[in-house]
C-alpha cells in the first residue's frame, strides 16, 4: 500500500476495526449500553472525518466518478477508489450512523443484546462503503454480502417478536436471491471479458454480457427496492427497530452502484435513462397507492420510501436520457434530503413507541401533549416529505421539476404529470399523521408530558435543523450533488 494513498482505505479500516474493538470492549471491559453508544458514535465520526478529508485532497475538483480524489489504494487484492460519488453516498450513511449510535444510547437500554448491535451497525455501513469504493466486480459481491448479512440480523434483532423474525427471514430470502443473482451477472460478464475490473466498457456486448448486465440489474434492483423487486422493504422497515429503519433508509449505495456499474459496462446512458423513467412511474404509483392503505406507521413510511425513490429515478433518468447533468444533480440532492427526512421520521416514531408503545397511525393522537418536541420533529419530517416550503423536500422537488422541464419531450411531460399527481396523492396519508400528532386525546384525563432522554432528543433536533437548513440554504449540498455522477 502506497503511503500517499493509504487514506483511501482509512474509513473502511476504521469501521471494521471499530466493530471488532467495540465487541471486545463489550465482552472484556464494560457492557454498559451508554459507553458502547459513545464509542460507536466516535468510530462513525472518525470514519466520516476520514472520508470527507478525501474530498479535500488534491485532484478532488474533477467531477466524474471515474477519477480518484486521493489515489487508489489496496488491501491485498481489494482495491478501493475514492471518487466523488463514493464520498457523497458514504458520507450520508456515516452521518446517519452517527445519529443512530447516539440515539441508541437510550433506545437500546432495555434490550440486553446491544453488545452485538453496535458492531453490526458498523459492519453494515462498512459493507456499503466497500460497495461504492471497490474497483473489482467480485469484491463488489463480497462487500454486498457483508452489508446484507449485517442488515438481515439487525432487521430481526428483536428475535422474541414473531413479526421481526418473519420480516428478517423474508429479507434474508429476497436479499440472498439478490446477491446470488448479482454473482451470476458478474460470472457472465467475466466469461465474456475475462476481467473483473471496474470500469470495463464493453464495446460490442455479446449475449453473455447482456445477460450478465440483466442479472446485475435484478440483483441490485432488489437491494434498491425498485418495483417489482421491493416486497422486502415494507416488512423490513416496518418490523426492524426504528434506529435500524432510519439507517437503512439512508443506505442509498445499491442504487448508486447500479447506475455507476451500468454506465461503466458501456450501457448507453439514453437507454438507461428511459428504463429509469419507466421504473420511476411504477415506483411512484405503487408506493403512494400502497401507503394510502396502511395503518401501521412504519410500513406507511416504508412505502413512502418506494415512492420517493421513484421521484429520484425520474429526475436521474431524464438527466441521463437527455444529457441534462443538472437533472441528475437534482435527483441526488433529493436522495440526500430524503435520507435526512426519512431518518428523522423513523427516529421520531421510535421515541413515540419507546414511551407510549404506539404502532398505528391513530395511536399517535395526543403526541404533542405527551412528547411536544418529538411531535414537532416528526411534523418537520412529514412536511418535508410532502414538499412544504421552505423544507428540504420542497427544494428537492422544485429542483427536479425546473431541471427536467428543460427537455421538451412526451416522456418528460408524462412523467411530470405522474410526479405531480403522486405528490398530491401523498397528502392522503401524510396529513392524517400530522392531524394525529396534534390532536388531543378523546378522554378527559390527559397523561402528563414525558421528559425525553437527551440521547434521543439531540439526534432528532440535529436532523430537524438539517432538514430546515437544506431547504433554506441548499447551495452546499446542491454543489456537492453535482459531482456525484457524470456521463
Amino acid at each position: 500500500m502506497s503511503p500517499d494513498n493509504s487514506g483511501v482505505v482509512l474509513p473502511f479500516i476504521i469501521l471494521v476495526g471499530g466493530a471488532f474493538a467495540i465487541y471486545l470492549i463489550a465482552r472484556l471491559v464494560t457492557s454498559r449500553n451508554e459507553w458502547l453508544a459513545v464509542l460507536t458514535a466516535a468510530v462513525f465520526a472518525a470514519a466520516l472525518g476520514a472520508l470527507l478529508a478525501l474530498g479535500r485532497a488534491p485532484g478532488s475538483a474533477a467531477p466524474t466518478w471515474g477519477n480518484t480524489m486521493a489515489g487508489v489504494s489496496g488491501m491485498g487484492s481489494v482495491i478501493l477508489q475514492a471518487d466523488h460519488g463514493a464520498v457523497f453516498v458514504g458520507s450520508i450513511a456515516l452521518a446517519m450512523g452517527l445519529c443512530v449510535a447516539v440515539y441508541s444510547g437510550r433506545y437500546l437500554s432495555l434490550d440486553h443484546r446491544y453488545r452485538t448491535y453496535y458492531p453490526l451497525l458498523l459492519l453494515m455501513v462498512a459493507g456499503l462503503l466497500g460497495m461504492v469504493m471497490t474497483t473489482d466486480l467480485f469484491n463488489l459481491y463480497l462487500f454486498t454480502e457483508l452489508m446484507s448479512i449485517a442488515a438481515y440480523v439487525l432487521v430481526a434483532f428483536r428475535r422474541r417478536t414473531d413479526t421481526s423474525i418473519e420480516a428478517g427471514f423474508k429479507y434474508l430470502m429476497m436479499g440472498t436471491v439478490g446477491t446470488l443473482t448479482l454473482l451470476m451477472g458478474i460470472t457472465l460478464i467475466y466469461r465474456e471479458t475475462g476481467v473483473l475490473t471496474i470500469p470495463q466498457p464493453i464495446v460490442a456486448p455479446g449475449v453473455w454480457a447482456r445477460a450478465g448486465l440483466a442479472c446485475i440489474w435484478v440483483g441490485l434492483g432488489i437491494k434498491s427496492a425498485i418495483v417489482p423487486l421491493h416486497t422486502w422493504q415494507p416488512d423490513a422497515y416496518g418490523r426492524a427497530p426504528s434506529s435500524v429503519s432510519a439507517l437503512l433508509s439512508s443506505m442509498i449505495g445499491p442504487f448508486y452502484v447500479l447506475l455507476k456499474l451500468t454506465l461503466a459496462l458501456g450501457f448507453p446512458a439514453r437507454d438507461l435513462g428511459l428504463g429509469l423513467m419507466v421504473c420511476a412511474m411504477v415506483n411512484m404509483l405503487l408506493g403512494n397507492g400502497m401507503a394510502l392503505m396502511q395503518t401501521h406507521t412504519k410500513r406507511l413510511l416504508a412505502y413512502s420510501s418506494i415512492a420517493q425513490l421513484g421521484y429520484v429515478m425520474f429526475s436521474v433518468g431524464v438527466g441521463l436520457r437527455y444529457e441534462l447533468p443538472e437533472a441528475v444533480q437534482a435527483g441526488f440532492f433529493l436522495l440526500a434530503a430524503h435520507a435526512a427526512m426519512k431518518g428523522l421520521a423513523f427516529l421520531s416514531k421510535g421515541v413515540c413507541h419507546f414511551y407510549d408503545h404506539t404502532t398505528l397511525v391513530e395511536q399517535l393522537r395526543g403526541t404533542f401533549r405527551r412528547l411536544p418536541v418529538v411531535a414537532v420533529t416528526f411534523s418537520i419530517a412529514i412536511m418535508g416529505l410532502i414538499g412544504i416550503p421552505p423544507l428540504a423536500g420542497f427544494t428537492g422537488k422544485w429542483f427536479i421539476l425546473t431541471e427536467v422541464w428543460r427537455a421538451a419531450d412526451g416522456w418528460v411531460y408524462a412523467g411530470s404529470v405522474v410526479f405531480l399527481l403522486n405528490t398530491l396523492l401523498s397528502l392522503g396519508y401524510y396529513l392524517p399523521i400530522l392531524a394525529m400528532l396534534f390532536s388531543p386525546l378523546p378522554t378527559p384525563d390527559t397523561p402528563p408530558p414525558v421528559q425525553v432522554s437527551r440521547w434521543m432528543i439531540v439526534p432528532l433536533v440535529a436532523l430537524a435543523l438539517l432538514v430546515i437548513a437544506l431547504g433554506v440554504y441548499p447551495g452546499p449540498l446542491w454543489r456537492w450533488a453535482g459531482n456525484v455522477l457524470t456521463f
